[in-house]
């Protein structure tokens, strides 16, 4: 840990003073790291007056992309963060300038091996969009075809992993020394958002990403994925088709939209992604969400995706269902399946605040209610029960947001529940379809046939184990540290009475065998009686003392 502090010192300092200017200077007092702080200006900080969440913010877009970034994923973890901070957190952008064209056309010839001039047969210097992560560029391939071609940042691989080094280091100092942090679980969430911003970074994963999503669009006719262009495209680059539309908050009934058709399109495509196919579009805000003339949805920028197993999936059929018919039982069991209950949950006491929840839902027609909402005030009351939510879940809750806020802005009466109805009982059906059930008996007996195939070598080898005496035990004893150490202090009194004994023992042989000889000794010349008398008195007082002192006795 030092020794990343040292390599990374310059860093650090960049980092430490940032907090103190935006109010965090006790943050940096309590992990013991003023040290690393250059000393702050002494004038008046115009971030005095602003709320906590919203310097939290301003510091964050201040170190960069790493921060940036890490802010975003946060404010997906509404069962972890309050919402006042999950609100500030989700105005985060990223206000960066775009990078020389130098570099853009440097990192292009490198990765594909040729002049740009070769590569494309026009290529816009100025890009359409800058972001912390990379850039994007309009360019004409060849063959004539539109695209944008996304340009990673120079040297921001190296940036990255530096940041989430001292992010690393400065969580786990703050889990240690600080209670809140340790009981957010902060390490654990950062290295969820570590791995995910690393895949980010690397082109190849979101290409993977798209061309899943196309695949499972085929049959759409209404929803649109652009082709990936992989022989243009690298770790650091990707080459897409060029959609041609507007933002889907933009659109106008003037302009000749249906308004109600192109919210109910887009929210049947994700929910179509999500409790179908179970691999989904995991930040469809309105700036991923274009619409062309056609009334055609076409979705872009898939980073991030959300992924749900067949048994999750399942799962969340009676989460709705729970919901639907406001049944607390129903819904504790959905949480039991998706294992966000651990065993160290008071079950009593989590299933009486669902039921409190349940309640405030109790009067509300199952028309108005928005299942995000529900969804995040579910993960709220898991995150105050210690319950551990998985990710993917999380992603899923924000990207119901997402879908029904871009609906009630473009059609406040077209409800979500109605349009989720068809998906949920698609689901519950196959719950309970005959053809799945008798699939699950099928693995279940295969499994147990497995399992009695083994048992008698199982049996064999636990039998030798046993007569060869090698049987190992674990015992789990409440506060071992203080038993071994009263176990420390009875063995140390007893070795002492020992030793007291020897001593006396050793003393009596040398008076007798000193009496039975003729020959004047050495020996006998000493007090030894007296000498002997007065040590044995001494450490007999210092026993007794002992035990009368312990309250033993």
């Amino acid at each position: 840990m030092i020794k990343k502090r040292i390599r990374y010192i310059q860093r650090y300092q960049d980092i430490l003073t940032a907090l103190f200017h935006y109010g965090f200077g006790h943050l940096v007092r309590d992990l013991g790291l003023l040290d690393f702080v250059r000393t702050p200006k002494r004038k008046k900080d115009p971030n005095y007056y602003r709320s906590t969440a919203e310097r939290l913010r301003l510091l964050l877009e201040e170190l960069g992309p790493t921060f940036i970034k890490m802010g975003q994923v946060a404010s997906t973890r509404s069962d972890i963060f309050p919402d006042y901070l999950i609100k500030e957190l989700s105005k985060l952008q990223d206000h960066v300038p775009p990078f020389p064209f130098k570099d853009v056309k440097a990192i292009i010839e490198e990765d594909l091996g040729n002049s740009l001039d070769s590569i494309f047969q026009h290529f816009d210097e100025e890009p359409i969009a800058a972001a912390s992560i990379g850039q994007v560029h309009k360019a004409i391939l060849p063959s004539g075809e539109k695209v944008v071609v996304k340009v990673r940042r120079p040297n921001i691989e190296q940036q990255v992993l530096t940041d989430l080094a001292i992010m690393e280091d400065l969580i786990g100092l703050a889990e240690e020394r600080l209670v809140w942090a340790k009981r957010f679980n902060l390490l654990e969430v950062f290295h969820e958002f570590a791995e995910a911003l690393k895949l980010e970074m690397n082109y190849k994963e979101e290409a993977q990403n798209t061309e899943r999503i196309y695949k499972q669009t085929e049959d759409e006719e209404d929803v649109e994925i652009p082709t990936i262009y992989p022989s243009f495209s690298t770790k650091r680059m990707m080459t897409i088709a060029y959609v041609e539309g507007i933002k889907i908050t933009s659109i106008r009934e003037e302009d000749g939209y249906d308004l109600s058709k192109v919210a109910e399109t887009f929210a049947k495509s994700l929910f179509q992604q999500i409790f179908v196919h179970g691999f989904f579009h995991g930040d469809p805000h309105p700036g991923n969400i274009f619409v062309k003339k056609d009334h055609t949805i076409a979705l872009i920028d898939f980073g991030m995706v959300g992924r749900l197993t067949p048994e999750m999936r399942q799962n969340m059929a009676l989460l709705v269902i729970g919901l639907k018919s406001r049944h607390t039982d129903k819904v504790l069991k959905a949480l039991k399946n998706t294992n966000i209950v651990q065993d160290h949950v008071n079950q009593q006491l989590l299933r009486d605040d669902l039921d409190a929840l349940r309640l405030r839902y109790y009067d509300m027609p199952i028309s108005d209610i928005s299942l995000g909402e529900a969804v995040q005030d579910l993960f709220a009351v898991a995150n105050k029960h210690h319950c551990k939510v998985p990710s993917d879940l999380t992603i899923l809750g924000k990207s119901l947001l997402s879908v029904e806020r871009i609906v009630s802005t473009l059609d406040p009466n077209l409800r979500i529940m109605d349009l989720i109805e068809p998906f949920g009982r698609t689901l519950i059906k196959e719950r309970y379809d005959p053809r799945r059930l008798s699939s699950l008996l099928k693995d279940e007996i295969v499994d147990s046939v497995e399992l009695l195939r083994d048992l008698p070598r199982e049996l064999r080898s636990l039998s030798k184990t046993v007569q060869h005496g090698k049987v190992k035990v674990e015992i789990s004893v409440p506060e071992v540290d203080r038993l071994i150490n009263k176990i420390d202090k009875v063995s140390n009194k007893v070795s002492f009475a020992i030793v007291l004994m020897s001593f006396s023992i050793i003393m009596v042989g040398i008076i007798v065998g000193a009496s039975l000889t003729s020959e004047p000794t050495i020996l006998l010349q000493l007090p030894a009686i007296e000498v002997g008398f007065v040590i044995a008195t001494l450490m007999f007082i210092w026993i007794i003392y002992s035990i009368i002192r312990s309250g033993r006795f």
